[in-house]
């Protein structure tokens, strides 16, 4: 058994002739079960869009995404809220900062996150039909736009009843309107929907797990004296398959009234409603175990570190995932493009495959002046094939975070571009000032997944003026700045993690030199930050490399 730091490690385990760290399997941002949203990645995700008699609404997401992120419980609720139109939608989340989607986001060109989606059935994906967007995330409002596109789907090869949405004509009767449905259904409810109005069409979809009812719309009061009526008297009427009327007294106008008034008829005689979500107390926030839990403790208990693992895992997701998602990169997307690969390839943190990997890119992109998301994950692939292992490790150590989806990803790439920085002034006849700066705006403003986050980045550097840096230093110091100011605005933001809340850095237990009377002393955060961020104090805690043991 191998001992690391005085613990016992079981997860380490020998495979092909070395070290390699077994992880824990990620964990699920959305449920099925409990929350009626199914996860989808790319390998599902086009077959369930063509399902047939079903409509689909579907978030894209980035889950680093803090709009993302502030949007999952309100996701939640939809779904649960929801649960009652199962036989007539499906609800999906697809989150674009996994590998296994980029193909899928690239394809519907998903360029904000969250994007919310409604595809109906048997919808197959072209060039010019990417689903319709809901434009908006007031679940309110989400409900009202599902409604219109629910009421006008195909529902033809259903397994279940067929809903109607269409108005009853004026030569139907009970017997005809029942005909149209098979002979077990026991009930129809026909409903008043005045013009301008949805009620009709929300009580069809609100009463769809009672499986012994169903709705027919009416627009014109005369109509109910075609089933033995008054007209003026009535708002809903219940009919049975012999045409007699049940009485009803729902207790308002609108659609939960008369759903409520239809149920309390029905249970009792036994006809119950299709099984319901399992009401369960949402499970506590565990604090990570295992391997994650010793590099959890060691980060929080040692002063800020530079760690290769984190450098790793940015340049990962910007390489593999980032960049790949983008459909068509030309003009001064593929500028920003070349330059940040450049500076990735001049300073890179990567072992000498990667590095490879790197020039090999850079001699790409010099070639050619446009390319595709899908090419460049080509070419990276074709190159990485003739190379040995690069990333060793998928797992943040510096970033990694107490609750599951806090903080890695934009950490990790804060601690990139700060590396960078400093790398730049220790090398400073390589690149002139702001070079480091003009990638990280370039991969902002093209490539970053997070909408929010590049439109406040975006904001940032021109008020700032990132384009008046001059010199090495001073780029270390903007973006030391910058990101100061980002935790400042985040600070008790619901994404924040509890166990690192979003404070002023460097802190005065780490740099007591850096302040005097509440005021930064610019020479020392620029001497702690050279430190901090320089190669040579990388360590590969928590990765499978010898060089840590």
């Amino acid at each position: 058994m191998i001992r690391l730091f005085g613990l016992s490690f079981f997860l380490i385990v020998i495979a092909r002739g070395g070290l390699s760290i077994r992880f824990r399997d990620g964990e699920s941002l959305y449920s099925p079960d409990v929350d009626n949203v199914y996860m989808m990645n790319g390998r599902t995700f086009y077959n369930s869009l063509k399902e047939p008699a079903l409509g689909k609404l579907v978030q894209f997401m980035n889950i680093f995404c803090g709009d993302c992120r502030r949007f999952v419980p309100v996701y939640k609720k939809l779904g649960v809220d929801l649960q009652k139109w199962n036989r007539v939608l499906r609800i999906y989340a697809v989150d674009c900062a996994q590998e296994v989607n980029v193909k899928v986001c690239r394809d519907f060109e998903i360029v904000r996150t969250p994007s919310i989606r409604f595809y109906p059935s048997n919808f197959v994906s072209t060039g010019s039909s990417l689903g319709t967007n809901i434009n908006t995330s007031d679940p309110e409002k989400i409900v009202e736009q599902l409604i219109d596109h629910l009421a006008k789907n195909d529902y033809t090869g259903t397994k279940d009843r067929k809903p109607i949405f269409q108005h009853i004509q004026k030569n139907e009767n009970a017997k005809s309107i029942f005909d149209r449905f098979d002979k077990e259904l026991p009930y129809i409810l026909l409903v008043l929907q005045p013009q301008n109005s949805k009620i009709g069409i929300k009580t069809v979809l609100d009463l769809l797990p009672y499986p012994d009812v169903a709705v027919r719309i009416l627009d014109d009061t005369q109509l109910f004296s075609q089933f033995g009526l008054e007209p003026a008297a009535q708002k809903i009427a219940l009919l049975d398959r012999s045409g007699k009327v049940h009485p009803l007294t729902p207790g308002g106008e609108n659609s939960s009234a008369y759903v409520e008034s239809v149920v309390q008829f029905l249970e009792p005689k036994g006809h119950t409603s299709v099984p319901k979500l399992p009401t369960t107390e949402a499970p506590k926030e565990l604090l990570p175990n295992g391997i994650d839990g010793f590099i959890l403790d060691q980060v929080l208990n040692t002063p800020p570190k530079l760690y290769q693992a984190d450098l790793e895992q940015a340049l990962d997701q910007i390489l593999h995932i980032e960049i790949p998602k983008t459909k068509l990169i030309n003009g001064y997307k593929f500028t920003a493009l070349r330059h940040l690969i450049r500076v990735f390839n001049r300073f890179s943190p990567l072992n000498k495959e990667g590095k490879r990997l790197l020039k090999s890119l850079v001699k790409h992109l010099t070639s050619i002046s446009e390319i595709t998301g899908e090419q460049f994950a080509d070419k990276l692939k074709e190159i990485e094939k003739g190379l040995g292992k690069i990333f060793k490790g998928k797992r943040y150590v510096g970033c990694l975070g107490s609750k599951t989806f806090t903080r890695g990803i934009p950490c990790s790439f804060w601690t990139l571009f700060h590396y960078l920085t400093v790398m730049s002034a220790l090398k400073p006849k390589i690149y002139k000032p702001k070079c480091v700066l003009l990638a990280l705006f370039g991969f902002a403003k093209f490539f970053f997944g997070c909408s929010e986050c590049a439109m406040h980045f975006q904001a940032m550097a021109k008020r700032r003026k990132i384009g008046q840096v001059k010199s090495h230093d001073e780029e270390i110091l903007w973006l030391w700045a910058a990101h100061n100011e980002v935790n400042k605005r985040l600070a008790g933001d619901p994404t924040e993690d509890p166990k690192f809340p979003k404070k002023q850095f460097p802190q005065c237990k780490h740099c007591r030199a850096c302040r005097c009377c509440k005021k930064w002393k610019r020479p020392e955060v620029l001497k702690y930050l050279k430190g901090l961020y320089n190669y040579k104090n990388v360590s590969f805690f928590g990765l499978p490399h010898l060089r840590y043991l």
